[in-house]
């Protein structure tokens, strides 16, 4: 892998490339048939067939198309006024040449009307870009705003095993990424484009007024080069090279974000990029598409390139023709300097079409993968919800299977977690524990059963109802970057005194007391100025505060060191009052007190009793309670050491 990656990157890129256009060339829909990016641009998350790109983007943001719109006409507006310095010359030169011999005879009310012309022009096109870009821009954070929160509103809706198959990358393109750039293209590039389109136009139709003959001919080049700019970007092939460009390095940018997030590992190990091969074959799979989407736009691009400005090549020959057809001197001088400074900046504009025809190009396929997000099914609302008489859970018949396992992460199991009590969920790593939890939070839905909290399926409580209810703290627990306070109240409205006091049961007061400002202390992100133990005691100070009925814990004290895991089961003991506990644990000293204990292993439920119970009836307990005791003996020198004497594991 690594030989290859250093001395045959050339073959491996060229064999990539030769794949993307052969699966083109035998299927042109089998780009987008793996991925519904097409699906999901013409159907959009309410079934609207057809629209995309930017008409897609102002139907997700509502509300600001009218200020958007308003942009473009304030665009097309600078543009007209822009011509008029151009007009306002040739009526000066045609009176300066008419003249000519006696200047002092010239208009002066011409003249002077002409340089006031221009002057109000400067100003009026100023003035008119300036809202134009005013307009934009405000629009573009509203839309970004807008579509940034339905992003986030729609990711709340959509259930935990979707988020399995999506790496942090890919979803970290789409809300940054892809909704940065709808918000550049609409605040800089959709005015430019309007203007890029209109100058032209503009230029052409008062050229009519001056000559209609030399502004068909200054038309031509414009007209051809939209022309073969259609050609370039409107083939099939073109778009779908275009697409496994966007979608390679949608890949690549997730698979860049685990090779970072591992590179700890690699550098322990001493190993080089061939310790990740998924790496190598991402990046070569997207320099194969690129050079792909480079070689097909290559020519028609070329062809445009070189037309584009040609103007003067076909002006210049048709002024020797009107001169040699008795044009009058004077007026071929002034329309000389006209067309010569007007097809002289004809390419500029033309140019810069171009470029915004290539964000368009960019931006659907961006709106298509916020498109894919906001298309993604969402946990199912119940039509008639109702209400839990009490907090007791129950699961009945349950399985769940990930896509792709070969089996079920849960089979078949029936369990009950009475209200008021705490149940241990113990198990060998695999044996469906943690699915059991996200099941009874309904961060997964059954496949088969149900899963009832006070009799009532959860799928019949209304997500809002449903967590309320529910309190969870998962092992790697989340942590804003925000202060410590606001971490512990998540957007509550607990007082200060509260957030102390739930601080304190959590055990993690005298922690954020030492930190440079207490509470108000900011924490980075993930949590980076704390460690594993503080950051799970911050996720326990949370469920303290919330008092939730119903509370899931799952290897809650992962990162607890022996002193704080004492202190923690003492706070949990003093939450589970009253209330329904579920906890997930591989420390089975953790939960050994619990009110009942279930042992998963392969998805189905082993056995079920107290402790001492299970240590007569569950063959699989006893040995796991016997590998914990045999753990807790064990010392660095690998002597056994006397029991009670140097448990380091807790």
């Amino acid at each position: 892998m690594g030989t290859r990656g250093r001395k045959g990157f050339r073959p491996a890129l060229r064999e990539v490339f030769s794949e993307a256009q052969r699966a083109y060339y035998e299927d042109p829909g089998a780009v987008d048939a793996s991925g519904t990016v097409a699906q999901a641009v013409a159907a959009g998350p309410d079934g609207n067939r057809g629209r995309s790109g930017l008409a897609r983007l102002l139907e997700i943001a509502g509300g600001q198309r009218a200020a958007v719109a308003a942009s473009c006409a304030l665009a097309v507006a600078a543009s007209l006024v822009r011509i008029v310095p151009y007009l306002a010359t040739y009526a000066f030169a045609s009176e300066l040449v008419a003249c000519w011999w006696d200047t002092r005879a010239m208009d002066a009310r011409l003249v002077a009307g002409c340089a006031a012309a221009t002057l109000a022009a400067a100003v009026a096109g100023g003035a008119l870009s300036y809202a134009s870009a005013s307009l934009a821009h405000r629009a573009a954070f509203q839309i970004l705003l807008e579509v940034r929160m339905a992003l986030m509103e729609k990711l709340a809706r959509i259930p935990s095993s979707w988020f399995s198959h999506t790496r942090q990358g890919e979803l970290k393109k789409v809300v940054v990424d892809d909704v940065e750039r709808a918000e550049g293209f609409i605040a800089h590039s959709l005015p430019d484009a309007v203007t890029a389109v209109a100058t032209p136009l503009v230029a052409v139709a008062a050229m009519l007024l001056v000559d209609w003959r030399l502004a068909l001919l200054l038309a031509v080049p414009v007209v051809l080069s939209f022309a073969l700019l259609g050609a370039a970007l409107g083939r099939p092939e073109g778009t779908a090279c275009q697409v496994a460009m966007a979608r390679s390095a949608e890949a690549f940018s997730g698979t860049a974000v685990e090779y970072a997030h591992g590179m700890p590992v690699v550098k322990v190990f001493n190993r080089s990029l061939s310790a990740f091969g998924r790496f190598e074959r991402d990046a070569r799979e997207f320099a194969g598409n690129v050079r792909w989407a480079t070689e097909f736009n290559a020519r028609g691009m070329g062809l445009m390139y070189a037309v584009i400005g040609t103007q003067m090549l076909l002006i210049v020959p048709a002024l020797v023709a009107l001169a040699a057809a008795g044009e009058p001197a004077g007026s071929l001088l002034s329309k000389a300097l006209l067309f010569a400074l007007v097809g002289g900046g004809m390419k500029e504009p033309v140019l810069q079409m171009v470029v915004k025809a290539v964000d368009l190009n960019s931006i659907n396929a961006s709106v298509a993968r916020v498109d894919e997000v906001l298309a993604a099914p969402e946990v199912e609302e119940p039509a008639d919800p109702r209400v839990p008489a009490s907090h007791d859970v129950r699961f009945e018949g349950v399985s769940f299977s990930y896509d792709g396992a070969d089996r079920p992460a849960v089979d078949r199991v029936t369990a009950d977690f009475p209200q008021g009590t705490v149940t241990g969920i113990v198990g060998p790593s695999g044996g469906g524990k943690s699915t059991l939890a996200e099941l009874a939070l309904r961060l997964l839905d059954p496949q088969e059963g149900r899963v009832l909290i006070g009799g009532v399926d959860v799928r019949d409580i209304a997500s809002d109802e449903l967590y309320r209810a529910c309190s969870f703290v998962f092992q790697e627990s989340f942590i804003l970057s925000a202060t410590v306070e606001e971490n512990i109240r998540m957007g509550g409205s607990a007082t200060h005194d509260e957030v102390v006091a739930a601080a304190k049961a959590a055990q993690v007061h005298d922690v954020i007391e030492a930190l440079p400002r207490g509470y108000e202390t900011v924490i980075g992100e993930g949590g980076a100025s704390l460690s594993g133990g503080e950051r799970q005691r911050v996720a326990i100070a949370r469920v303290m505060l919330r008092d939730a009925p119903i509370v899931v814990l799952d290897e809650a004290t992962a990162y607890a060191d022996a002193e704080s895991e004492a202190r923690i089961q003492e706070a949990i003991a003093r939450l589970a009052r009253g209330k329904t506990v579920i906890v997930v644990a591989h420390r089975l000293k953790t939960v050994r007190r619990a009110d009942q204990l279930i042992v998963m292993d392969g998805g189905r439920v082993r056995g079920r009793g107290s402790h001492e119970e299970l240590m007569l009836t569950c063959p699989l307990y006893r040995e796991m309670v016997e590998a914990d005791e045999r753990r807790g003996r064990w010392s660095v020198g690998g002597r056994p050491q006397a029991a009670g004497r140097g448990r380091t594991n807790g």
